[in-house]
């Protein structure tokens, strides 16, 4: 690690701590993406009571140009793992320190003119096996976009926004920002955004944006395309309860399968049923892809859903839950077509932080507990069962690299992970995480030679 990081690192954290627990107003959580975030409200001389307020509204030329709102994060990440991808080669043993540097900037010349910059820099030290494609960025251009908002009407919004920008959509089992690994994901994109009330539609055209390891060196991936196109929707009758439809379309000149490589042309039709109902919530997810795959056509599919049950009345209000999944596996690896689930840019972390496996070619069944024993603590407990759901195809990592071809002569039977993971919100700005699981082996993974898995991870960020 940086010499100068770990001191820096403290001091900052002091400073916040001490600062949030001065302020005299509360502030909302900060967001995911956060360029969500808005701080209009400290126009009012009167609301900026917190220590950070003079950063979140900053205004230019006494309020006539507009207003300038800053933040950033800090995150350090220690990972240990034991064979790694179930490899028992020596540099699959690794313990190492991540860092991650967000700073941006977020200027309103108007309530119909914005632009938003961020920058990012990944720091990794002491990954025997070397650092991963996400591990390391020295600094780059992480954001850039600006906002036309066309139209405001009433409860309705038109923006047009053009940029370099993070996308996050629905359960992030498609498109997500990539919050577990090092470095977040972002997209060189064109979107349309409309609004009114609590529906949406957003239009997007986008090329992703790859890690690179200098300094400003990052660009989009070359010749890869994806656009698409994703609504939410209130359901009237039933209040609390939502509906996503979507497309997504992939343009990709070099992927990868069991099965093989080419050329794919991948379309992307689903839906998402999600919301809360008295002391259950749910989210049930289904999709169907089609296209082409190098000489071949594309034809799969996800089927995914999770239950919940909550007692408030109980220590910890514990949330009793059940999760099931399924993604179509290749059916013949001898043959063109390819019956592969691709999930596109999903969360890195997608079954667990140990990031194992990704969704292709799977079936898992998972239930879990949550608790939350006081203000600010969250505890995570579950168990993962793994098969796979056709003998033809492999297992994946969640970056979509093959782990092992598929085999029809091999079990199913992929294995099964113990997990925990335990989060504590010090305060709004800094926040504490720990997390381990076991994976343990199953046939699949013992016949291709691999061995069980120890992951733990303990990470600190700091947010302003």
């Amino acid at each position: 690690m940086n010499r100068f990081a770990l001191p820096f690192v403290q001091m900052l954290m002091a400073g916040v701590l001490i600062a949030d627990a001065n302020a005299e107003a509360e502030r909302p959580p900060f967001k995911s993406l956060r360029y969500d975030e808005d701080y209009r409200f400290l126009q009012n001389p009167s609301e900026r009571s917190g220590f950070w307020d003079a950063l979140k509204y900053l205004p230019v030329l006494d309020g006539r140009a507009g207003y300038l709102s800053v933040g950033g994060e800090l995150r350090e990440r220690f990972e240990s793992y034991e064979n790694e991808f179930f490899s028992a080669n020596p540099d699959a043993d690794n313990a190492y320190l991540m860092q991650r540097y967000l700073l941006h900037a977020d200027f309103h010349a108007s309530e119909r003119f914005r632009i938003f910059g961020q920058l990012q820099s990944s720091l990794e030290d002491g990954r025997p096996g070397g650092p991963r494609p996400t591990d390391r960025n020295a600094v780059d251009l992480h954001q850039l976009f600006g906002d036309l908002v066309m139209l405001t009407r009433n409860d309705q919004s038109l923006t047009l926004r053009v940029g370099r920008q993070e996308m996050s959509y629905g359960s992030e089992r498609l498109i997500s920002v990539r919050e577990g690994t090092n470095s977040r994901r972002a997209f060189d994109a064109v979107r349309l955004l409309y609004r009114k009330n609590e529906s949406s539609l957003d239009l997007f055209f986008s090329s992703p944006v790859e890690v690179d390891t200098g300094v400003f060196d990052d660009q989009h991936i070359r010749d890869l395309w994806f656009w698409g196109a994703y609504a939410t929707l209130p359901v009237t009758a039933l209040p609390g309860i939502k509906l996503d439809l979507y497309y997504l379309g992939l343009d990709s000149p070099r992927s990868r399968f069991s099965q093989g490589s080419g050329r794919e042309e991948r379309h992307t039709l689903g839906a998402r049923f999600f919301g809360t109902r008295g002391r259950w919530d749910f989210n049930h997810e289904a999709l169907y892809q089609f296209g082409r795959f190098a000489e071949g056509d594309i034809a799969a599919w996800s089927l995914a859903t999770d239950h919940g049950y909550t007692v408030p009345h109980l220590w910890g209000r514990p949330r009793l839950g059940l999760k099931a999944a399924i993604a179509s596996g290749d059916r013949d690896r001898s043959d063109r077509d390819l019956q592969t689930l691709n999930p596109l840019f999903p969360r890195g972390n997608y079954f667990t932080e140990a990031s194992l496996l990704g969704p292709q070619n799977f079936m898992d069944v998972h239930p879990c507990l949550r608790l939350q024993p006081s203000r600010g603590w969250t505890i995570d407990l579950g168990s993962d069962f793994y098969w796979r759901e056709s003998g033809e195809d492999g297992i994946y990592t969640p970056g979509g690299a093959v782990i092992y071809e598929g085999n029809p002569d091999f079990a199913r039977f992929v294995g099964t992970d113990l997990s925990v993971a335990v989060t504590w919100h010090a305060t709004r700005h800094v926040q504490v995480a720990a997390a381990y699981t076991h994976f343990f082996a199953g046939r699949f993974i013992q016949q291709n030679g691999g061995e069980d898995v120890d992951f733990g991870m303990i990470s600190v960020s700091v947010k302003f």
